[in-house]
């Protein structure tokens, strides 16, 4: 995480805004009913002047944070958007798109494709900086568990 000049634990704030600044530009989060994107765990859509992730408030907060740092996997990785997504969700693309002038839309995939799969790599390593690890056990019991 040389690139976001990061390391041990961060606040998500602060990954947040690291972020940001290798993007260049504001990154919204947006926690949305399931409804918003069916069928999808995450969305980013890029404008000329800012992100936006968007993450359905039915998944756990554990799970949001993962499909957060997936989708900044997309994002650091500079990854172009995906057309299968614009032909599953034309709407999107003829109504919100052309208005809002949305000129990058990548979904988190089902399909575990190269990209999918360097964006998966990074949301690990993303989330391993903000999550609080556990303390090592220190009775002899806690010690049998691991």
């Amino acid at each position: 995480m040389n690139q976001l000049q990061l390391a041990g634990h961060v606040t998500f704030e602060r990954l947040l805004e690291a972020v940001e600044i290798a993007h260049g530009k504001p990154i919204t989060i947006r926690i949305v009913p399931e409804s918003v994107i069916p069928g999808l765990s995450g969305l980013w859509l890029e404008t000329d002047l800012k992100s936006h992730i968007l993450v359905p408030q039915d998944h756990s907060e554990l799970h949001r944070l993962h499909v957060i740092c997936h989708e900044f996997g997309h994002i650091l990785l500079q990854h172009d958007g995906c057309d299968g997504l614009a032909a599953s969700m034309p709407s999107v693309f003829n109504h919100l798109g052309q208005r809002k002038g949305i000129k990058r839309m990548l979904a988190r995939s089902p399909q575990w494709n190269g990209v999918e799969k360097a964006a998966e790599e990074v949301a690990y390593l993303l989330s391993g900086l903000v999550l609080v690890r556990p303390t090592a056990p220190t009775s002899d019991f806690e010690k049998v568990f691991g």
